[in-house]
């Protein structure tokens, strides 16, 4: 186990109960071992900081594809369908239309 130095300020915070001994810290890697830090979730941002860099939303399909960031974001959209399976690819019956399909091109800034 690993100790970790205390803050300056910390003799504020410490009440009779500790009898004058200082209280001994750990690294959040000996709490947590191979655990990440709870409340972050690792992602790739790649491709939203080239969107992010972007001067703008496509205001089509043609226009999304040409650029790499687009391209990405709409595959990793695509692998999200197969894996959720929202939807399976099928034979179109005779007589049977096809539904259409709208891609929406939109930066999140939240």
């Amino acid at each position: 186990v690993e100790f970790a130095t205390p803050l300056s300020h910390d003799k504020e915070h410490i009440d009779a109960y500790h009898d004058g001994e200082l209280p001994r810290y750990c690294t959040m890697e000996d709490l947590l071992g191979d655990q990440s830090v709870p409340g972050l979730v690792p992602r790739d941002l790649e491709a939203q900081l080239h969107l992010a860099c972007d001067d703008g939303e496509p205001q089509s399909f043609a226009e999304a594809e040409r650029h790499a960031a687009w391209r990405a974001v709409m595959q990793s959209e695509m692998d999200a369908v197969q894996e959720n399976r929202t939807w399976e690819l099928a034979d179109l019956p005779r007589g049977h239309r096809a539904i259409t399909l709208k891609w929406v091109f939109k930066l999140k800034r939240d």
